[in-house]
């Protein structure tokens, strides 16, 4: 079996060559020019956000069905994992948005559910 320590390089090198490649391979896009590249990490980050949060959800569940403390420690671990991930695309949609629509935030109905449930997964 590999060590862990082995895969924690293997990420690591493959982050390095993924944002070297978003900042230096991809080529600058015509409408939004360099802002766009903030991309590379939204949308990935969105994604993961919202993966985290259906594991801690089936955690959840599974937490309530069977009462086996291990799926309260995947529930709870995979919640703290999406705040992160949450955290860097509230972080990072306004520098991208400010370019785009002009203003820093947009007061619309996904925006302000994202932020709000943000807010509440993190009192949890």
């Amino acid at each position: 079996m590999i060590k862990t320590g082995v895969y924690t390089f293997l990420v690591c090198a493959l982050m390095g060559v993924a944002a070297y490649a978003a900042f230096y391979v991809a080529p600058t896009e015509a409408t939004m020019g360099l802002v766009q590249r903030i991309f590379y990490l939204h949308v990935p980050s969105g994604m993961t956000s919202l993966l985290a949060f259906l594991i801690s959800f089936v955690g959840s569940v599974s937490y309530i069905l069977t009462r086996k403390p291990k799926w309260d420690w995947v529930a709870v671990s995979s919640a703290e994992v999406g705040i992160a991930f949450c955290t860097v695309v509230l972080l990072t949609g306004p520098i991208w948005a400010k370019p785009a629509w002009g203003v820093w935030w947009a007061w619309d109905a996904r925006l302000t559910a994202r932020l709000c449930s943000g807010y509440f997964m993190s009192r949890f």
